[in-house]
């Protein structure tokens, strides 16, 4: 593969925000882009077919597989958090589930110092990243790259969720994108004709053809070149040989766990740690600190129709993959989130504080190894919208083949804990609300519900998950941040932070299009000279 000695911009990641970037930036013709990224080319049936999810997460090829340190607070378990290897990053393997977070949100970074960043700010760059096929809209674009809209299948038992909530006084909602998540709702997705819409299939392969676009792939980038305080290219490793790219601009776009690794590795971050793992400190800045990600709980129950796991076996697999193949429809079309509700651990809360999700399917564990159930299942989770709790990221070593640390506290904040408490018993009353409780027939996890507080406590303890979002280690805002409100890094020129790290405080949901509407915004500030 031939690798350019220089370039305008050179960027780090092909991810979510990475592909954006490259395709924004390579629009004028003058600018000569490079895009590195660690994985490879991706695409192909997998990840094209939205079922293809459950395949990819958890691949070596396609999923960076981060092992976390043990966690105290959810007993001592170590998790495994998922990162996109491939062009496209998190968006070629993710759920697909569009969510921009609350109207509050943004105010809150506002608050914590990213001015410039609220609500009003931010809504021109969703709209223009989506082009939207549900109905039209003054809070949803038509024009941009992204394919947004409902998903390529509806359960049978949606009406029945949407109507259970209802039954317990959760108002239905037609549309959560305006900055308002209160209620239940048929959740949108980025995928378009039955396809997942990545940012590599969405930005990248049209800008592909351009001659100043160069992609290089299974790339590793180790640090950023530094000098005189300077940023002045990447190093990486190809082929098991280091290669330099100079540029007059460097973008760092790894992601919530991999830009500050990138950034560690070239000197930047708390100065302790560098010196400890042999690291020139070239900004003592608190990079890696600050992460955040949605703690969750989920419950799952047997139910009378066939659900997307059941009835199984090769002739059911093959026909709904011949049905896509012809198609692009069926359960193989289907994300697996088919109703979101946002809703209030406590009524006096003026937003919610908890997201919920339905899926069709339930996953069975009884064999301590996750399968599909053989009998019909649902799937019913919520997490905490706005963790209180925190965590960080620290170097293994300085040698970029070693994962960095996730050390992190899914439940180190009480709240937390007793926000799931309050998710896990509203949920419970769900499956028990009629019409939804009309088609339980048997439970699947819990096979008993807690019969009081000290056993809520111990099973959310026990059963805490992740919502695979993490973000915040290179934080935006004011003095004390890793990046100022152009996603500049502090005390290095020519160099930014471009991805979910740079989010102050993570938004009510899925971070995946507010991770696309900061690569846009970024865009931006390189059209405007800024």
């Amino acid at each position: 593969m031939t690798v350019p000695a220089d370039a305008d911009v050179v960027i780090a990641g092909g991810g979510s925000a990475g592909c954006v970037l490259a395709a924004r930036l390579s629009e004028d013709p003058a600018r000569r882009v490079v895009l590195i990224e660690a994985g490879g080319k991706g695409g192909g049936l997998l990840v094209a077919m939205p079922a293809g999810t459950f395949a990819l997460m958890g691949h070596a090829r396609s999923d960076w597989s981060y092992p976390t340190e043990p966690d105290p607070s959810v007993g001592g378990r170590v998790s495994q958090w998922s990162g996109g290897r491939m062009l496209g990053g998190s968006s070629a393997i993710n759920g697909m589930v569009y969510v921009r977070g609350q109207r509050g949100d943004y105010d809150r970074w506002v608050a914590d110092g990213a001015t410039g960043w609220g609500w009003d700010d931010v809504l021109p760059y969703f709209l223009k990243s989506e082009r939207f096929s549900g109905r039209p809209s003054q809070f949803h674009g038509a024009l941009g790259p992204l394919r947004v809209g409902p998903g390529g299948a509806r359960h049978e038992l949606v009406d029945a969720v949407m109507d259970s909530f209802a039954a317990l006084g959760v108002p239905r909602r037609a549309d959560y994108c305006d900055g308002d998540q209160f209620g239940v709702y048929e959740n949108w997705t980025t995928t378009g004709d039955g396809k997942r819409s990545s940012t590599a299939q969405a930005y990248l392969k049209p800008a592909l053809k351009r001659p100043n676009l160069h992609v290089v792939t299974d790339a590793l980038v180790d640090k950023v070149l530094i000098e005189n305080g300077r940023a002045v290219g990447l190093r990486f490793l190809l082929g098991g040989k280091a290669h330099v790219v100079r540029a007059r601009e460097v973008i760092v776009s790894a992601g919530a766990i991999g830009s500050p690794a990138i950034l560690m590795r070239s000197g930047i971050g708390p100065a302790a740690h560098l010196r400890a793992m042999g690291i020139d400190v070239r900004a003592d800045l608190p990079v890696g600190r600050n992460l955040q990600e949605h703690a969750g709980t989920t419950f799952s129950k047997l139910v009378d129709v066939p659900t997307y796991n059941s009835p199984a076996g090769p002739w059911t697999l093959g026909r709904n993959l011949f049905r896509w193949l012809l198609t692009s429809s069926g359960p193989m079309a289907s994300a697996a989130v088919h109703v979101m509700a946002g809703v209030k651990s406590e009524p006096s809360l003026a937003e919610p504080d908890v997201s919920i999700s339905f899926m069709p399917l339930a996953i069975d564990m009884s064999r301590g190894k996750p399968r599909m159930h053989p009998r019909p299942g649902i799937t019913i989770g919520g997490n905490s919208m706005r963790p209180d709790s925190r965590g960080e990221i620290r170097l293994r070593s300085a040698d970029p083949n070693d994962k960095p640390v996730i050390d992190h506290r899914l439940l180190g904040d009480e709240r937390d804990l007793r926000r799931l408490i309050a998710t896990g018993k509203l949920i419970a009353r769900l499956f028990d609300t009629a019409p939804l409780r009309d088609h339980v027939v048997g439970a699947n996890y819990p096979v008993a519900l807690p019969r009081d507080d000290q056993a809520w406590e111990a099973h959310i303890r026990q059963s805490a998950n992740i919502g695979y979002h993490p973000v915040g280690t290179c934080r935006m805002g004011g003095g004390d941040a890793v990046v100022d409100q152009e996603l500049k890094v502090r005390g290095i020129s020519q160099l930014r932070v471009v991805d979910a790290s740079v989010m102050p405080i993570i938004v009510s949901g899925n971070t995946n299009a507010a991770t696309i509407m900061i690569a846009e915004r970024a865009a931006e500030f390189f059209r405007a000279g800024r």
